[in-house]
């Protein structure tokens, strides 16, 4: 359990892709779409094990793409997802884990990359009404500035507050903006890179996260 000396009432903000959607291969799909286009190299699916250990410059790097066209390529993956949203399930064991975070009285949000009306149509097809509020459109390193704001405008006590995200990014965005940061180890990051840096918690499963939140 959490530490009984933060606020009641938590809230969780959670990263859409790699954490409440199992969309790691429409992603590869729609970027496999784009990169002749934006001249950036192909991926190569051995490579991935490796690029998961990395952080997102350094795989950025690896993979070749220059920082300058990261903003192009973010955009175009977000357009060519819309093609195959349809496709993306729920990550294995999330949707009982969000419900019973409602049922236990946590308010949801999410916070992503991912274009608004990407992450509205897979709430909605799933029936997941269980968020106040959806923002999409961050920028890929834009997530602190993001997270800030959402505190500012909401008035949320950053006492009572996590991000829930599979990336190093998002511990650092946590961090950046003074909440709790909680890294999944389902997602696209490798489970032992995240852990080396430390978070709050680490879960390697939905009902870890629930376990967090939700009395037995």
């Amino acid at each position: 359990m959490l530490d009984p000396s933060r606020p009641s009432a938590p809230c969780l903000i959670f990263d859409f892709d790699g954490t409440l959607a199992d969309s790691m291969e429409v992603v590869i799909r729609a970027y496999d779409r784009v990169a002749p286009f934006l001249r950036v190299p192909p991926l190569d699916r051995a490579a991935i094990p490796h690029l998961r250990t990395l952080g997102p410059r350094a795989a950025l790097s690896a993979q070749g793409i220059a920082m300058w066209k990261v903003p192009l390529l973010v955009q175009a993956v977000r357009l060519a997802m819309q093609r195959d949203i349809d496709q993306i399930a729920p990550c294995e064991g999330v949707v009982p884990a969000l419900r019973a975070l409602a049922g236990a009285g946590c308010r949801l949000r999410v916070l992503s990359t991912n274009a608004r009306r990407n992450i509205a149509g897979f709430v909605a097809r799933h029936r997941l009404d269980l968020f106040d509020d959806i923002e999409g459109g961050v920028s890929m390193f834009g997530k602190a500035r993001a997270l800030t704001k959402l505190l500012r405008r909401e008035r949320l006590d950053p006492r009572t507050v996590y991000y829930v995200g599979d990336e190093s990014r998002d511990i650092a965005a946590a961090r950046a903006a003074g909440v709790g940061c909680i890294a999944v180890g389902w997602g696209a990051a490798d489970p032992g890179a995240l852990r080396a840096l430390g978070p709050d918690h680490l879960v390697d499963t939905p009902e870890q996260l629930e376990r967090l939140f939700v009395p037995a």
